[in-house]
């Protein structure tokens, strides 16, 4: 079964990790290398969960590899690998995480599973065969492992070029939320991030505040819109998702509304003040306002659901009544007013 039929598993699974991404728990997600040379043993915080993800066998004709495999303990691996790779889960919420993993996990079917493994082993599995031999890689099929591997892909092909991660440091609900919310709108697996910039460097011409539940309409929006302007100039999450992951989103979200967008799209629905992440950013803006920078902010509003600090003297773009295509012609009206 495709994605695309999948679609209200992966919402529901979106609600699941939104709402634990928005308690901001003390969780991390990393890896454990150990190769045939070298093991440094390391001390886990309690609770933690380790699972094997993957191994690189080496180049063999195979029959030691199946020797081995008869003499393994396969949630191990395999011995005489030359590189196994661990997951490891730690914080006070592990089993609730490796819960929802585990369930996230069962959205990839063997096609699916099997493009995740070739990716992962790309340059190793095509490294040159001496005398014959082959290249030999597996992955493990658990679906906690299924999904930790994806996490991993995902965040790889979502990395800015000069980005140095630091695994540990990355929420692994929001990562997990963002990897979701890309399966949702993309039905594939592929790259996602448009950008290699530094994002706290960047100043925006317009930056959009949405809750997730009109992503759909503020995506199309963002296209038409980001058709117009050069690049790094619109502030859409999507296009910045690896470097939204991390500790203290609150304060690099704030600073990307109040002090490095020159306007502040909006998207205003009932759904809005109920999310976390919407509720930070609304400080931000609310700031603005106060400050009397009007000509900052732009609301575009899906419904008559009332916000706290807008009045109905404030004006605003009715989503219901106007196209995708005019409310994008409006941004950039605004973008060009602001600009001259």
């Amino acid at each position: 079964m495709s994605f695309r039929k999948k679609t209200k598993e992966i919402k529901r699974l979106i609600n699941l990790f939104a709402v634990e991404a928005d308690k901001f728990h003390n969780l991390t997600f990393s890896t454990y290398s150990v190769t045939q040379l070298t093991y440094k043993p390391r001390e886990f915080i309690s609770p933690n969960h380790v699972i094997m993800l993957w191994q690189y066998y080496g180049q063999t004709d195979g029959n030691s590899f199946l020797e081995n495999l008869k003499d393994s303990d396969l949630k191990w691996g395999i011995r005489g690998a030359e590189l196994s790779s661990f997951g490891v889960i730690e914080g006070s919420t592990t089993d609730l995480f490796i819960k929802m993993a585990k369930r996230a996990g069962c959205l990839f079917n063997k096609k699916d599973k099997d493009e995740i493994k070739n990716k992962t082993f790309f340059k190793l599995l095509k490294a040159p065969v001496k005398d014959n031999l082959k290249s030999i890689g597996v992955t493990n099929d658990n679906s906690i492992a299924t999904w930790l591997n994806y996490l991993l892909y995902y965040l790889s092909i979502t990395a800015s070029k000069n980005e140095e991660i630091k695994l540990n440091q990355i929420d692994p609900y929001t990562l997990s939320l963002f990897a979701l919310e890309q399966l949702l709108e993309e039905h594939a697996i592929e790259k996602v991030d448009k950008s290699v910039s530094k994002l706290e460097n960047i100043k925006f011409d317009v930056a959009f505040s949405f809750p997730g539940e009109k992503r759909k309409f503020v995506s199309n929006v963002a296209d038409k819109v980001r058709k117009k302007l050069k690049k790094d100039k619109l502030f859409y999450d999507f296009d910045y998702q690896s470097q939204l992951a991390r500790p203290n989103i609150d304060v690099l979200l704030q600073k990307i509304y109040h002090e490095n967008s020159k306007l502040v799209v909006i998207f205003l629905s009932a759904e809005y003040m109920e999310k976390e992440w919407c509720g930070l950013e609304w400080r931000a803006i609310r700031d603005l306002i106060k400050s009397k920078k009007d000509d900052k902010i732009m609301f575009v509003k899906f419904d008559d659901k009332e916000i706290e600090g807008l009045f109905s003297i404030d004006g605003y773009i009715d989503a219901t009544y106007h196209s995708k295509k005019e409310i994008a012609k409006f941004i950039l009206e605004r973008i060009e007013l602001l600009n001259t």
